[in-house]
């Protein structure tokens, strides 16, 4: 199963409802966007274990990161009940994944995972649960000394837009990006004269009827 976003406006009310998140999810700032059936997600142990060998800068810094998840094993329970999965791509010019500005951009896709997370919801989707890319704590608390989860000091300071790495669940993102149809290369070659292209960071919504 991969349904684009310019699926047939006579479908069924559920492929209806499909299509009209496919389209809202590139009408908020999503490049590409497409439904998979949940058995085309490859959760794998190994990737997960790359947060902590070699060690992430932000492993244990959040509440959505290692080893403060379910990880693959949570991962894939949550898929044996799951309806669909919907991933979407945020292309960018690959000089924003560097730096200072890497935050900016993985805040970004937080929150347009998000925003889709909540639109499913909103259209009949009886659960829906996001997931994106990046440590939320050095997207949305990095002027914060800790987590206000782990620190005990309230509850997450971001809760409508921070949602947790799939890298910690073992998804295989190259696997999705093949699934989907898409270009697994996460950089374009440089033009002619040296200019940097474009880079790419993806989400994964899942959608329960």
């Amino acid at each position: 199963m991969n349904s684009e976003a310019d699926s047939s406006s006579q479908a069924a009310p559920s492929n209806e409802k499909i299509s009209r998140l496919l389209a809202f999810a590139k009408s908020i700032g999503a490049t590409k966007a497409a439904m998979l059936d949940p058995r085309e997600v490859r959760v794998e142990n190994r990737l997960a274990g790359f947060c902590k060998s070699p060690k992430c800068p932000h492993f244990g810094l959040s509440m959505s990161c290692p080893p403060h998840i379910s990880g693959p094993g949570g991962m894939r329970k949550l898929l044996e009940k799951c309806s669909y999965v919907m991933v979407i791509r945020i292309e960018v010019d690959s000089d924003s994944l560097h730096g200072e500005d890497r935050p900016s951009v993985m805040r970004l896709l937080h929150e347009i995972s998000a925003t889709v997370e909540q639109e499913a919801i909103r259209l009949g989707f009886s659960e829906a649960y996001a997931f994106a890319g990046g440590s939320c704590k050095m997207s949305f608390c990095a002027s914060h000394e800790q987590c206000a989860v782990l620190s005990g000091e309230g509850n997450c300071r971001n809760p409508d837009a921070a949602r947790p790495s799939m890298s910690g669940f073992g998804v295989n993102v190259g696997a999705l990006m093949q699934a989907a149809g898409w270009s697994t290369s996460l950089f374009t070659e440089k033009d002619d004269t040296g200019v940097s292209q474009s880079a790419w960071v993806a989400g994964l919504i899942l959608l329960y009827r």
